[in-house]
């Protein structure tokens, strides 16, 4: 699922009542910078790989644990107005910080017989796109992708899709959008970089 601003997902999608940007990075994390922008959702059924890569390249700035319950992710209780699974499953972020995409927060979601999230990257480290970051226990679970304003571009046929309130199976490797180039306070437009994601 891909929403050009996190808000649209609540309409089509996460019903929660609770959900918001704030609320999925937790308290130790500035939501600010991702206020209104795109936002990306890769659900993990029990059957998919259950490894996760980088969408871009850059440096790992930091891992941030936040407890939480291990509620399903399927999308019956996603759609639920009862949970909201998103800000009250245990994840952890991670905010990384990349040349052409600007700061991107990646959320790791453990589930349902999903309690362990391993990382194989560290605070710090320069990573490249498609690297492998990490990888989820079997079961079902969940990775969004939260950018800043204005950073990305989602492919339109994403979009039109996830307004439909329908999953798209995606690839490692497949290309999901493209950098604006721009950087919030920043002025000049740098060539387009294409974004691409996580998983078969």
């Amino acid at each position: 699922m891909a929403f050009k601003f996190a808000e649209q997902s609540t309409r089509f999608w996460i019903k929660g009542r609770k959900f918001s940007v704030r609320g999925l990075l937790g308290k130790e994390v500035d939501s600010q910078p991702f206020e209104g922008g795109a936002l990306v959702i890769f659900r993990l059924a029990p059957q998919d790989y259950h490894r996760f890569h980088l969408p871009v390249s850059g440096t790992i700035e930091k891992f941030v644990d936040i407890p939480g319950c291990l509620y399903t992710v399927n999308p019956i209780a996603i759609n639920s107005k009862y949970c909201n699974v998103f800000t009250e499953n245990k994840r952890v972020v991670s905010l990384i910080s990349t040349e052409d995409f600007g700061k991107v927060a990646f959320i790791a979601i453990g589930a349902t017989m999903v309690g362990s999230i391993t990382f194989l990257k560290h605070k710090g480290e320069y990573a490249k796109k498609g690297d492998e970051f990490g990888y989820f226990s079997f079961g079902g679970s969940t990775v969004i992708c939260v950018f800043e304003k204005d950073a990305i571009e989602i492919d339109e046929d994403l979009l039109q899709t996830s307004a439909r309130s329908l999953e798209t199976l995606v690839s490692v490797g497949m290309k999901l959008g493209t950098s604006t180039g721009k950087r919030v306070g920043e002025d000049p437009v740098r060539g387009l970089k294409e974004l691409s994601f996580s998983r078969e």
